[in-house]
């Protein structure tokens, strides 16, 4: 059975209240006035696009970048799927360019205007996904374009992700898991970050304590999937790539945490709740065990990740 075929756009929106007043002062007679702050407040929203009828998605072809200054004929989205989902990757890496070198021989003030997401000073307006499944997906403007798809009309549309579109850019691993297919040739060198599908990137735990506690372990990864272990319920894991975006978005925010001795060995029975999560400061995740000096914005990531997955602490 062909798994079923969907198209995703996504792109910035503002649900701030445009009626918002703080930060506009109060002149003398009582009344607000200029324009002030306005309560700005980004999102991602996702809207489902519908292709014409009688129209095939897997046809809907695809055009290769010139950018990498490479030559490759046009394909097919079912094609790139097709070389997806082969056990031999040699077919996906076929549809790719051989390296960045090309690419990298542009000049950088011209990088930042092509289109393409592989750059990471790149400023699009939205961002196209195409799924086979739930498990293979397609990003448009990385090493290809679809082509055809400007008179499809737009379907049911939500919001996902709690950020701006850069954010989005930064963290989704529907973009980051496409920007080089895990080969290392095609990883950008000015790109600080690189995700990987099977790396753990967020996790929070708290400890087993006196009988009849609860205690729980949560490990998120880099394709969105988790592992969510409780005292009652035992095992459970599944793949939400949105609701780790939003939550690598909160986390960046952050300001890093000076390395601290190793927290000391659980004594009494006492339960400590722990979390990591990727540090701009630093390559790898930074690993907080709570205390009472731990930061108020950490607490609130700590409180946020627990009411994402359905955690008591």
């Amino acid at each position: 059975m062909t798994p079923a075929v969907r198209f995703e756009l996504y792109r910035e929106v503002d649900r701030g209240d445009p009626k918002a007043d703080n930060g506009i002062p109060v002149g003398p007679d009582g009344k607000r006035h200029g324009l002030g702050r306005r309560d700005h407040h980004p999102v991602i929203e996702r809207c489902e696009l519908v292709p014409p009828k009688g129209v095939d998605p897997l046809a809907t072809k695809l055009v290769f970048l010139p950018y990498f200054r490479e030559t490759k004929p046009d394909t097919t989205l079912g094609e790139f799927f097709k070389a997806q989902a082969a056990d031999d990757s040699s077919r996906l890496r076929e549809l790719l360019p051989a390296s960045l070198e090309g690419y990298l021989r542009h000049p950088e003030d011209t990088r930042q205007s092509l289109d393409t997401l592989i750059e990471p000073q790149s400023r699009p307006t939205s961002v196209l996904v195409a799924w086979s499944g739930e498990q293979h997906w397609y990003t448009d403007q990385v090493f290809y374009r679809l082509e055809g798809i400007d008179d499809w009309k737009r379907g049911a549309c939500t919001d996902v992700v709690e950020g701006s579109l850069q954010d989005f850019l930064r963290f989704s691993p529907l973009v980051q898991l496409r920007l080089s297919e895990g080969l290392p040739q095609l990883q950008h060198p000015e790109r600080t970050r690189v995700f990987s599908a099977s790396n753990l990137v967020l996790s929070l735990s708290k400890s087993p304590g006196m009988p009849n506690t609860r205690s729980f372990s949560l490990e998120c990864f880099g394709d969105g999937g988790f592992q969510r272990r409780t005292t009652l319920e035992g095992e459970k894991t599944g793949t939400d790539v949105h609701r780790l975006t939003t939550l690598l978005i909160a986390a960046s925010s952050l300001a890093p945490i000076p390395l601290a001795p190793l927290p000391p060995r659980f004594m009494h029975d006492a339960q400590t709740v722990s979390v990591s999560y990727p540090s701009p400061a630093r390559r790898g995740l930074q690993s907080v065990t709570l205390a009472s000096d731990t930061p108020s914005d950490v607490k609130a990531l700590i409180e946020r990740i627990a009411a994402a997955y359905d955690l008591e602490l």
